[in-house]
């Protein structure tokens, strides 16, 4: 008796959790000669450094994007053909998977992760050949290294943040160039988050009228884990190369703008 009631239990607990598991839907990409890059896609490139290089130039001018997909694959299937097949640059090069802002036009790829990596199967199109993705990515071109010179990619937003020496602090005074830290960075095993001072500091284009709260900003992310008080400080550094980022110090009521880029340094 026992035996038959812990059947029917197993059962029932296995009827509710295939209930609860939905299957994930199914998209079909085309594969774009210059935007979806693959080991199982074949490019009439000889493989050596200057021609790579010649082949991302290419890229860049064909795109006109700020990087491209690559993927891996274990599966391919022959003789099957999808009713509806999607431009992959047409789905990903939108406002939808954009870094927040008013011009920027760089993928997030947390929310490519949320919206599309995890939320689909994924098979790309290449003739007779449905080639199921595996580890799929977007990669930025930049920065370009170019005649001894770094490019950076120009189609970010700005963000102006008020130094406020308690949230964000300078931990070295003295250190060239300057440094500041976060409070609660250097937690989370992954590194220790910082921003650095530009050398060769640029005026901001333009003056902002909101001027943003740093703590209540990076609080309001994903990055942010409330319960051990800790940021993902290397994920946060990643996010924040996708915009330009000023500090606004007032002295002796003068608003003085500060430029800064943000760096994670291992500890070993």
């Amino acid at each position: 008796m026992k035996t038959c009631f812990f059947i029917l239990l197993s059962f029932f607990i296995y009827i509710d959790l295939s209930a609860q598991i939905k299957e994930k839907d199914t998209l079909f990409f085309n594969v774009d000669k210059y935007y979806t890059v693959s080991p199982w896609i074949k490019h009439t490139v000889d493989e050596t450094y200057y021609n790579k290089l010649a082949f991302e130039k290419m890229q860049i001018r064909e795109t006109n994007t700020d990087g491209y997909i690559f993927f891996d694959t274990d599966t391919v299937l022959k003789g099957i053909k999808p009713k509806k097949i999607i431009s992959i640059k047409e789905y990903i090069e939108n406002k939808k998977f954009y870094c927040d802002g008013g011009h920027n036009k760089i993928v997030d790829k947390w929310k490519l992760k949320d919206s599309l990596i995890d939320k689909y199967v994924i098979f790309f199109v290449n003739g007779s050949e449905l080639i199921q993705s595996k580890n799929l990515r977007y990669i930025s071109y930049y920065p370009i290294h170019k005649d001894m010179k770094v490019i950076q990619n120009k189609r970010k937003d700005t963000l102006f943040f008020k130094l406020d020496n308690n949230y964000i602090y300078e931990p070295e005074p003295d250190c060239k160039p300057k440094r500041y830290a976060l409070k609660d960075g250097g937690k989370s095993k992954t590194g220790i988050f910082y921003f650095e001072e530009f050398e060769e500091q640029n005026r901001p284009k333009f003056k902002s009228k909101k001027i943003l709260d740093l703590e209540n900003f990076v609080h309001s992310t994903r990055f942010y884990n409330a319960d051990k008080q800790s940021i993902e400080d290397f994920d946060l550094s990643d996010y924040f190369n996708n915009y330009i980022i000023f500090l606004e110090k007032e002295i002796q009521d003068k608003h003085n703008y500060i430029q800064i880029k943000s760096f994670v340094t291992i500890e070993n």
